[in-house]
């Protein structure tokens, strides 16, 4: 705690020495940081790009990036280039780069260093947004009242994601203190978070880390390409034109077993379910989904994978089991599951007035969790009670000798969230 507040400040001091760059809404827009891009002999933002809330000027609106509709500004077109990031404008491991290595020590090392210097930072536009950022989204930072409630859900990891998976995933004590051998520093803590809620295999890339998430192939429509070495530029594009308006998207996991992407299009470490989505940054992504389940016979590990997704001429959630259909045993797994995320379900109420926070109490408290993470909880919650009624639903299906696996099924909210 005491090490959050001396953070805090510093946060304070640091984030009023330069203010942040607003619009006409008073939301931040991110013009000294493009501006900074552009000032590289390599850099380039394309003109029509906008920063800003996807609604303007409301304040529990996120931050992305969109194709500016003001006047005069023209769509971003297919294969042109969005913004090219030259490599002295990111954050990274320096000379120990590497394409193929998906996390580093010494270029969290590198973002804390920055992070210390503020707007002594050569960095400084960059540094100026990340540290107004909170790196409370991942469930490893949550209260401790949210993460038992989270490991009600799963069933103490019977369910994905397993404590492991969510756990580690901010792990600071195991992965910064132990294996980076690095100081227990609350800058470098907040360095940490921030780095694995937002690098790209091991890169802090401006702007780029500002587009929010979807694999929706009817809203995704962009292509990055990370620097093949040491000096070269990060570099995205629009994989289809980009209307005036529009939300310009990255996915966190283009190539995931799901993923219809080709192989050129799979540069990046981008291979993630939707249950570990969840786990590194603390949202439910839109459909399609993958699903993995482990189920346990003695000490033989049974493997469950699907796709889920909506068919594009009913709307239709259709199930796509991958490398085989599951037997009885796994149909009874699932409905065993599925009777006991209901009865968590039945008893929300309760649960509310026992584990939230009631508004204006201190964020600090344990015993409780935060509105944030109550509404998080059970979006999962309710994400996989959708993925496991569509599985025995299509188990049904198959069973019964129904020609197609796709169902109909009540759909709650597959708009997902981002960050």
């Amino acid at each position: 705690m005491v090490a959050w507040l001396l953070w805090a400040s510093f946060l304070i001091i640091n984030s009023e020495a330069v203010a942040l760059p607003t619009d006409e809404h008073g939301d931040y827009n991110g013009s000294d940081l493009i501006e900074w891009i552009n000032s590289h002999p390599q850099g380039y933002v394309h003109p029509s790009l906008r920063i800003g809330r996807r609604i303007p000027g409301d304040s529990s609106s996120i931050i992305g990036t969109f194709v500016s509709s003001a006047p005069g500004a023209r769509p971003i077109e297919k294969d042109e280039v969005i913004a090219t990031i030259p490599w002295d404008r990111i954050i990274g491991p320096g000379d120990e780069y590497n394409p193929f290595t998906f996390s580093s020590c010494q270029s969290i090392h590198n973002l804390a260093t920055e992070l210390k210097l503020g707007e002594n930072s050569q960095y400084a536009p960059y540094i100026r947004y990340l540290l107004t950022q909170s790196i409370k989204s991942m469930p490893g930072e949550w209260s401790k009242a949210a993460q038992m409630f989270l490991r009600q859900i799963t069933a103490d990891g019977e369910l994905p994601p397993t404590e492991d998976d969510w756990f580690e995933a901010a792990d600071y004590k195991h992965r910064w203190l132990n294996d980076c051998r690095r100081s227990d520093d609350s800058i470098e803590r907040f360095a940490y978070y921030l780095a694995s809620n937002r690098d790209e295999d091991t890169l802090m890339i401006p702007i780029y880390d500002m587009m929010n998430h979807s694999n929706d192939p009817d809203k995704l429509n962009t292509l990055s390409y990370k620097p093949k070495k040491v000096g070269d530029s990060f570099v995205f594009k629009a994989s289809r034109r980009i209307n005036p308006s529009e939300e310009i998207f990255n996915c966190y996991n283009r190539c995931h077993a799901c993923s219809r992407a080709f192989r050129e299009e799979c540069e990046t470490y981008s291979f993630r379910g939707t249950p570990d989505i969840f786990a590194h940054y603390g949202f439910v992504e839109e459909l399609p989904h993958y699903w993995w389940f482990d189920r346990y016979e003695g000490h033989e590990v049974i493997e469950i994978e699907f796709c889920l997704e909506k068919t594009a001429e009913a709307g239709e959630l259709s199930v796509s089991w991958i490398n085989s259909v599951p037997g009885d045993d796994d149909s009874t797994f699932f409905v065993r599951h599925l009777e006991r995320l209901k009865q968590i379900e039945n008893n929300k109420e309760g649960l509310e007035e026992q584990l939230v926070q009631p508004h204006g109490e201190n964020w600090s408290s344990q015993q409780k969790m935060s509105r944030f993470e109550w509404e998080a909880c059970w979006k999962y919650h309710n994400a996989l009670m959708t993925a496991i009624e569509a599985a025995i639903a299509s188990l049904n299906r198959i069973k019964s000798g129904a020609s197609s696996a796709n169902l109909v099924l009540h759909d709650e909210d597959d708009s997902g969230d981002e960050l």
